[in-house]
């Protein structure tokens, strides 16, 4: 049985609305890779201050990891681990795709940014 290698299966993906996003975000890459790095540092450390003040990463993977091989070997691997894949798709991506790279890299970071000050402010000033 000969398959047709054009021929895909779901609703197709991309199109003008994709293009649009991703034209926009590669035209402040440079801006989001900014961020991604101010996000990925503050993360870290508001992650760092958060457990040193008694609280728990929510993050299964990254709390087993904690426990095993401490807070900054953890956090510097799983950063970098989430870096490294970053710069991989930015490498084999179109280039009219790659700022979706660090859009997608900084929007969880400061969304963890954001969730971070709000515990780390509750227990400080409590």
């Amino acid at each position: 049985m000969a398959t047709d290698l054009t021929e895909t299966v779901g609703p197709p993906v991309g199109g003008t609305y994709l293009a649009r996003v991703a034209a926009r975000t590669t035209e402040y890459a440079t801006v989001l890779w900014a961020v991604t790095v101010v996000a990925l540092v503050l993360d870290g450390a508001l992650t760092l201050v958060g457990i040193r003040l008694g609280l728990t990463e929510l993050n299964p993977i990254a709390a087993d990891l904690i426990t095993s091989v401490g807070v900054l070997p953890a956090l510097a691997a799983l950063k970098g681990g989430a870096v490294g894949v970053g710069l991989a798709g930015w490498v084999v991506m179109p280039a009219d795709y790659r700022g979706l790279v660090p859009a997608g890299l900084a929007l969880p970071w400061v969304a963890a940014v954001v969730a971070n000050v709000f515990s780390v402010g509750v227990v400080v000033l409590s």
